[in-house]
């Protein structure tokens, strides 16, 4: 009798494990804006002001010295749900004045978190508290070259980061195309989504409430063997099945929900300040990043065990939200959650400001050192393990200093998830403070329709290398004379300019009528349906 209990046991795990299609609910956050904006990671730099400035949602007791234990104390959070006092933090955003040679702050628009439960043989289970783990690599100066795609095959060199950039016109090309550029001197557009690519787009991304968007893939498989605290080797990304579509972990790891964040900017409050289409993109991550091929996020488990494995064993909500889901308590929306009280180790005073918070200098594309930093800092992927690794920082905030260019990067190690093999991902050293942004409120984010990029499926394009409809870039007069360096060069001696008419077989993408499909109903059916394609490197240079 004892051997079939346990026989039965096993059999009803077996059954709840076995998972033949997604299931999604996107986590919100309580629209007042960030939680705290500061030169904190705990994960990265515990105890001390970290290399740069990072925008960071989710419970009150975040600080340089934050556990998960400490977190779950936490007072509030801005997370909708009761039970999720975890944070959840990308780098924050600046736009470079070239002409004044000064920095501002971007405000953040909106962040979404959506957990992904994906078809799998494995037992999905609620995130350990206290577990850690970061995606991307901050030392990239240049996009490795994916051909503009997402790579989250574990059995694969792994691409977690692109940027969408949803706009009222895709007539003229946001990225140059993957046969025109291989990432080292510009960004890669998707061959199959018009708004999305790797790095900072060219364009002015003007898209119904949905301005420049950063998206970053978490690993979703933990290594119990790691120590919580392991960022660098705890995570990998799991292997796809492909016959199957299924996407397991390796023996003896626990398959946890994979986590996508959708980091909103407000970047149209800019409009009016820069030229789309020239050499130089004004947009500069807070470590100095003037290409966004190292965008990153960095995730610390607070979650109340019981409530997300209920959310994972019975909820569907997609898009509707988490808040949605049966069985959940959600936060009172007219409440607000402030930082628990806490030194401050950069304050943002002025709306334009002469640095970058700890003295970052600007790099990439040309600009100053545009070589990885340092050049063996982990490339986001390699097979199934995750990679980074720590470097001492000040044990107080840098002062400000004037925006230099990047010529000879300091190393900050972080994490970043990669797969097989073990490679630490570095920073850049830490910045000059940037200038306070324009302070200009954001607009409340609307209802969200499901189709935050404003671009689905394969957006008629005829997935060949080419890229028919591909705009030809024309020279132009930008430099980079304002920037304080003598050996400084342009970064793309060339402007979007037409010089052919774009012509599409169908509709235009912004007639086109909304596409669902079952198996991932959130509107980036590119960024799910694509994401573990990869196209082989061919040493593609920019034409000039």
């Amino acid at each position: 009798m004892r051997s079939s209990i346990a026989f039965l046991a096993a059999l009803a795990v077996t059954v709840q494990a076995a998972k033949d299609s997604r299931t999604f609910a996107v986590l919100r956050f309580l629209g007042d804006g960030p939680l705290l904006e500061d030169m904190v990671d705990p994960i990265v730099s515990p105890g001390q002001p970290s290399a740069h400035m990072h925008t960071i949602m989710g419970g009150s007791n975040i600080g340089v010295s934050a556990t998960g234990e400490t977190m779950m104390e936490s007072n509030c959070s801005n997370a909708l749900i009761v039970g999720d006092n975890s944070g959840y933090w990308v780098p924050k955003l600046f736009f470079h004045d070239k002409a004044a040679n000064t920095v501002e702050p971007v405000d953040m628009f909106y962040m979404n978190v959506y957990y992904f439960l994906e078809p799998t043989d494995d037992d999905i289970k609620a995130f350990p508290i206290g577990l850690q783990m970061v995606a991307g690599d901050a030392t990239l100066r240049s996009c490795p070259d994916f051909g503009g795609e997402l790579q989250l095959d574990g059995s694969k060199p792994v691409q977690p980061v692109t940027f969408t950039c949803p706009r009222s016109d895709y007539d003229v090309p946001a990225w140059p195309s993957s046969s025109e550029s291989d990432g080292s001197m510009a960004g890669i557009a998707d061959p199959n989504a018009k708004s999305q690519g790797q790095g900072f787009p060219f364009a002015e991304c003007d898209g119904y409430a949905s301005p420049l968007r950063q998206d970053v893939h978490m690993p979703s498989c933990y290594d119990p063997s790691k120590d919580l605290t392991d960022y660098k080797n705890n995570m990998v990304y799991p292997t796809v099945n492909r016959a199957t579509g299924k996407q397991n972990c390796p023996e003896g790891f626990v398959h946890v929900p994979h986590l996508f964040y959708e980091m909103y900017w407000n970047t149209p409050v800019f409009k009016d300040r820069w030229t789309p289409g020239q050499a130089y993109q004004p947009f500069v991550l807070a470590n100095g990043d003037l290409t966004g091929c190292s965008s990153h996020a960095d995730f610390l488990a607070a979650w109340e065990p019981e409530t997300l494995q209920h959310i994972i064993d019975t909820c569907n909500a997609g898009d509707e939200g988490m808040d949605k889901c049966g069985g959940v308590t959600v936060r009172d929306r007219t409440e607000s959650c402030d930082a628990a009280a806490q030194p401050v180790q950069f304050k943002i005073a002025s709306s334009s400001m002469s640095a970058l918070p700890g003295n970052n200098p600007l790099a990439g594309w040309g600009v100053g050192s545009s070589a990885n930093v340092p050049s063996g800092g982990s490339k986001s992927g390699s097979g199934s393990g995750s990679g980074s690794g720590t470097s001492e920082s000040d044990d107080s905030a840098p002062e400000p200093a004037p925006i230099d260019v990047a010529t000879d990067n300091a190393e900050h190690e972080e994490v970043v998830a990669n797969n097989k093999n073990t490679t630490p991902e570095k920073e850049n050293s830490p910045s000059v403070p940037p200038p306070a942004a324009q302070v200009t409120p954001p607009p409340s984010p609307p209802a969200d329709d499901g189709d935050d990029d404003n671009d689905d499926d394969d957006d008629d394009d005829d997935d060949d290398d080419d890229d028919d409809d591909a705009i030809l870039p024309a020279p132009s007069s930008a430099s980079l004379s304002t920037l304080p360096n003598g050996d400084v060069k342009t970064i793309w001696e060339t402007t979007w300019v037409t010089v052919t008419q774009v012509v599409y077989d169908g509709p235009k993408e912004t007639d086109a009528p909304h596409k669902r499909d079952v198996g991932h109903a959130h509107g980036h059916a590119h960024a799910h349906e694509h994401m573990f394609r990869h196209r082989s490197p061919h040493a593609r240079r920019l034409r000039r």
